[in-house]
């Protein structure tokens, strides 16, 4: 994640831009908000839960300090250290991630967590659409590492993979918002509606990448199919003998 010098056309002038300058504090504000959305199911049971959580959970933290720290070393120009805490971040942290990811998923799908059948199919759908977009969105963000704009976009898109299961954790203390069902696809919303900003944001600048479009679009086929995931023969045997595995 870094700053980029971008342009806008104002009244027929070039106007020079910072791009998200202040990216840390956004970030730092997802790190925030699954603090909150853990607290209860994680933090409040730290000897209740695997080891797998644990260390799930720290990878998970680990990936979004780092994105806190890409922008301001790239603004201090630290460029040396931007590109090893990238590589640490790419390289070790991101397959460490995925491979978490498909453990947690093992638990779950082999009833260890506890979990309802159809609530397991429906958060074992959603994990597995997080296994495709996190390590694609990592993969083409070091891809185009010397684009900085795919660059940056690429990566902060990684934190929007990781807010859905906090926001809906977190949103599952709001009384109002029921049943769960509500709560998941307000969670969900709630990302689409951050990359709508962020569209409008490039658009505001002359110039819609294509990173937040192909985010959009993978959100809303995702948020259009979860519900309907667990009425799935083919989807139930295949998270049954993922369980079994």
């Amino acid at each position: 994640m870094a700053t980029l010098a971008e342009t806008s056309p104002t009244r027929g002038a070039a106007v020079p831009r910072t791009l998200y300058p202040h990216a840390q504090y956004y970030f730092f504000a997802a790190m925030v908000v699954t603090w909150i959305g853990f607290a209860r199911s994680y933090f409040l049971r730290l000897g209740e839960v695997t080891v797998f959580h644990h260390i799930h959970g720290a990878i998970a933290g680990l990936w979004i300090a780092s994105l806190i720290a890409q922008p301001i070393l790239y603004q201090r120009n630290q460029m040396r250290l931007h590109r090893l805490v990238g590589k640490i971040a790419a390289f070790v942290l991101a397959p460490l991630m995925v491979v978490l990811v498909a453990i947690m998923m093992h638990l779950m799908f082999s009833g260890v967590t506890g979990t309802p059948p159809m609530v397991r199919y429906l958060l074992g759908y959603l994990d597995l659409w997080a296994l495709v977009q996190f390590p694609l969105f990592v993969y083409l963000g070091v891809r185009y590492r010397r684009n900085t704009a795919l660059h940056a976009r690429w990566l902060a898109g990684t934190v929007l993979i990781l807010l859905p299961p906090a926001l809906v954790r977190a949103l599952l203390l709001v009384p109002f918002l029921h049943p769960f069902p509500v709560k998941l696809l307000t969670g969900f919303a709630i990302v689409d509606v951050i990359l709508v900003l962020l569209l409008l944001d490039d658009r505001k600048y002359g110039r819609i990448r294509a990173p937040y479009p192909a985010m959009l679009t993978m959100f809303l086929v995702m948020e259009a199919t979860m519900l309907l995931a667990p009425d799935w023969s083919w989807w139930r045997a295949l998270a049954d003998l993922w369980g079994r595995v």
